[in-house]
C-alpha cells in the first residue's frame, strides 16, 4: 500500500466517522430532553386542571391578590397583583374553601413555584420551574379591564372594612391565564425552550343571569 492509498483511506475513515458522530450527537441530545419535555407538559397540565377547576366554580368577586390569614394583601394595602388570584366556591359547593394562586419567585436560582394558599394555614407548592404567571380580566362584553379600575373603588361594603373589595371585581366574566414553565435542569435550558400556554375560563357563578 502506497503512502498516497493510505492518505486516501484515512480521509475516508475520518469523514465516515464524523457524518456518524454528526448523527448521534443530535439523537444523544433527543433522548436526554425528551423526559423533561415529558415532564414540562405534565407539569402544565397540572397546574392547568388545577386553576381551571377552580375557576370555574368560583363565586363573585374574582379577586386578583391573595387573601386569607397569613400574608393577605388588602391588609398591606395591595388590592392587585398581576401574578395572582383569590377564588372562593359558592356556599353550596361542597369542594371546600377559598384557594389563591400566585408565583414564589426565587431569584437565586432564577426560577419560581405555583403556589396555592388555602385561607389559612397550608400554603404549598402546585408546579415548580415556573417562569412566568399572569392573569387577565374581561367584562360581559369581553373588554378587557384595566388594572387601575379594579383597585381605585368604590368598595363594597366601604372604604374602611377589612374585608372591602373593588365593586369593578363585579364586572368579571372571563379570566385570561398565562403560565410558563422551564426545564429542570439549567444545562436543559439551553436546548429545550420554555413552554408557555394561555387559556381562559368564564366562572360559571359569575356567568348566570
Amino acid at each position: 500500500m502506497t503512502i498516497g492509498e493510505l492518505l486516501i483511506a484515512s480521509a475516508i475513515t475520518l469523514t465516515l466517522m464524523g457524518t456518524v458522530l454528526g448523527l448521534t450527537a443530535p439523537l444523544q441530545r433527543m433522548f436526554e430532553t425528551q423526559p423533561e419535555y415529558a415532564d414540562m407538559h405534565q407539569r402544565l397540565r397540572a397546574a392547568i386542571d388545577a386553576l381551571a377547576k377552580d375557576l370555574l366554580a368560583a363565586a363573585p368577586p374574582v379577586m386578583p391578590y391573595r387573601a386569607g390569614l397569613r400574608k393577605d394583601d388588602p391588609s398591606a394595602g395591595v388590592f392587585y397583583r398581576p401574578d395572582a388570584i383569590t377564588l372562593v366556591p359558592m356556599p353550596w359547593d361542597l369542594g371546600g374553601g377559598a384557594h389563591t394562586y400566585y408565583l414564589k419567585s426565587d431569584p437565586l436560582t432564577g426560577t419560581g413555584q405555583l403556589m396555592r394558599y388555602d385561607g389559612g394555614e397550608t400554603d404549598l407548592p402546585l408546579t415548580d420551574h415556573v417562569a412566568g404567571l399572569a392573569f387577565a380580566y374581561f367584562d360581559a362584553g369581553g373588554a378587557a379591564l384595566a388594572p387601575e379600575t379594579l383597585q381605585d373603588g368604590p368598595w363594597f361594603p366601604n372604604g374602611s372594612d377589612i374585608n372591602r373589595f373593588d365593586t369593578d371585581l363585579l364586572k368579571i366574566r372571563r379570566v385570561r391565564v398565562m403560565l410558563r414553565v422551564q426545564a429542570a435542569a439549567p444545562a436543559l435550558r439551553r436546548m429545550l425552550p420554555d413552554r408557555t400556554i394561555t387559556f381562559d375560563v368564564a366562572p360559571r357563578n359569575a356567568n348566570r343571569e
